[in-house]
């Protein structure tokens, strides 16, 4: 019997909730998993474009020898299918390649190899970059595709809220966005801001030599999507709502306060991946309520598969719980969503301590870095949490946070999720 595309899988944090005359928090941990069938699908056909920065400064440290290598390979890996572009900028921006299919890929090397020999001036405008790859991807754009542009930078650009706004409205049309950022001197916040915006990933480099490897996931990532524009919906019942939402899975992104329409919801997924769980987290409120089971949410799962392009509802789950006065059976909790709340809080933590010590709060900004730092070592992360000591103690002797400490650890604590599929049964 065939499996459905993908498949929906949901937790609560409590099945129980103790009658008392107080509302009631508990945590909704919504799992996406493609199909078990998806597994032999050769993936969605790209239409990539590669987005590279061309400035003076990726001349140092042979960081654009080593994005020559890295474009290379990706060239090598194109399937017959596969539409690719490549730009490069600096204050100005050219296409390196045009949009198509590369059928002669040593010819196109070669051109990738001669990429410092092309002039795009010596500044840093990524608008025009952005600008020219959602041209070329306008050319071939169809749904029946992966519609993705790779932006790599090493530095700072001009007109950053110009480019964020160019890139979610061209998210809109069905473009998607992954940012590699370089080095210690780029705005992670702004490229971080863009991937999450644009249901993409992003990735810090500190080491030039990694730049083929990034790139190398990354193109393995867009190449193997099977289910394009999965979205979660939740549908609440009365007196219930939302306080807030994170995407924990692949990475933790921090969706904030939501709205709802009529009681419902509906938070985009990214395209998803061959093998790869894509989870979200809800903070959810519930009223006091006497003793029984009652119905609080509907979660319900749409997408559309490459070739089909219709509407599709995968499952539809009704969510219960149960108000009850034992308060043993209220106290039993979800180990697998405990342990995502853990993770988030630590991001939750580092987030805020960066905020507090940008604004001069330097005793909490090194209270919650430490706390964090303890929660990190708990799960084992004993770089992660070295990091967020040392910065500790960087604020508390009146200095400023390192750049790239600070990126290690926007960056890491995002990734914390990707720690926890290996979980203790449920007792």
């Amino acid at each position: 019997m065939s499996s459905a595309p993908a498949v929906l899988e949901i937790n609560m944090s409590y099945d129980n909730v103790l009658v008392t005359s107080e509302n009631k928090l508990v945590y909704l941990l919504a799992d996406v998993t493609p199909g078990s069938d998806l597994g032999q699908s050769t993936g969605a056909a790209m239409n990539l474009s590669v987005v590279l920065d061309k400035s003076g400064s990726m001349y140092a440290e042979e960081k654009l020898e080593y994005v020559v290598q890295a474009v290379q390979h990706l060239i090598d890996q194109l399937r017959p299918n596969d539409i690719c572009s490549i730009v490069a900028f600096a204050d100005k921006a050219r296409v390196v390649i045009p949009a198509g299919p590369i059928h002669d890929k040593e010819s196109a090397k070669r051109i990738i190899r001669s990429i410092d020999h092309i002039d795009v001036g010596s500044g840093t405008e990524m608008l025009r970059g952005i600008n020219a790859a959602v041209e070329e991807i306008h050319r071939n754009f169809s749904k029946e595709r992966k519609n993705h542009i790779i932006l790599l930078t090493d530095g700072l650009t001009l007109h950053e809220k110009k480019c964020k706004k160019r890139c979610e409205e061209s998210a809109q049309e069905g473009i998607s966005y992954s940012t590699i950022g370089v080095g210690d001197d780029f705005n992670e916040k702004f490229l971080i801001d863009i991937a999450n915006a644009c249901r993409g990933n992003s990735h810090y480099i500190d080491i030039p030599k990694d730049i083929p490897d990034i790139f190398k996931a990354e193109l393995q990532g867009v190449q193997s999507v099977t289910v394009l524009n999965p979205r979660l919906t939740v549908k609440l019942s009365k007196d219930i709502y939302i306080k807030r939402v994170y995407k924990v899975k692949p990475i933790i992104n921090d969706m904030g306060a939501v709205s709802t329409v009529n009681r419902e919801l509906t938070i985009p997924l990214q395209d998803m991946q061959k093998a790869e769980v894509q989870s979200a987290l809800f903070e959810i409120v519930l009223p006091s309520r006497k003793a029984g089971t009652y119905r609080i949410a509907q979660v319900s799962l749409s997408y559309e598969l490459p070739g089909e392009g219709s509407k599709q509802d995968a499952i539809s789950k009704d969510i219960t719980i149960t108000y009850t006065a034992d308060s043993k059976v209220a106290s039993r909790v979800n180990p697998k969503v405990i342990q995502v709340v853990d993770m988030v809080s630590v991001f939750r933590q580092q987030t805020k301590a960066l905020e507090l010590a940008q604004t001069g709060d330097k005793t909490r900004a090194t209270k919650l870095l430490r706390s964090a730092a303890t929660t990190l070592l708990q799960h084992g992360q004993k770089d992660l949490a070295d990091q967020a000591m040392e910065e500790a103690k960087r604020i508390e002797s009146g200095a400023r946070m390192t750049s790239k400490g600070t990126k290690k650890l926007e960056y890491g604590t995002r990734k914390l999720t990707q720690l926890l599929d290996q979980l203790p049964p449920m007792p």
